[in-house]
């Protein structure tokens, strides 16, 4: 497993745990206390999953989404919360969130949602793949046809 993880959230222990919760796993995990530093993170690095807290110093972690989806669309982007409210998971899903996860949270549940998300990654990914594939092969196979019939 070698798929990266950034952790955004500004309560340090909130982050070593999560760290090492997902750090036994196999993940590789960075982490970072605020929007600023994620961005510059993002910079630098391609992550396949972020887990942000709603509540960051100088930049709501809504706003933070909007912004990894601009600089890394591929990325899974989940929000970890202790505020929970249908106004923040609106919000949330409206800024492209993939997901909400509540503080305070199950070590198994965290995992089960990264490794569903992960998933779903990895299977829209052989989709896309597969189809380009497919329509490569169906353009050789046109141009090759095509040729057939000029004179």
């Amino acid at each position: 497993m070698n798929e990266r993880i950034l952790i955004v959230d500004d309560d340090a222990d909130i982050r070593k745990v999560l760290s090492s919760i997902l750090s036994e796993e196999g993940y590789i995990v960075a982490t970072v206390e605020n929007g600023k530093q994620a961005l510059k993170a993002t910079e630098s690095e391609l992550f396949d999953l972020a887990l942000i807290d709603v509540e960051l110093p100088g930049m709501k972690g809504t706003e933070l989404l909007h912004k990894l989806k601009e600089k890394q669309p591929r990325m899974v982007k989940i929000i970890v919360t202790g505020y929970p409210s249908f106004d923040n998971a609106m919000r949330a899903v409206n800024e492209g969130a993939d997901g909400y996860i509540l503080k305070p949270f199950e070590a198994k549940k965290l995992l089960k949602t990264v490794r569903k998300h992960l998933d779903e990654r990895a299977t829209e990914y052989l989709r896309v793949r597969t189809e380009i594939e497919q329509n490569n092969k169906f353009e050789e196979q046109f141009k090759k046809t095509r040729s057939n019939f000029e004179f």
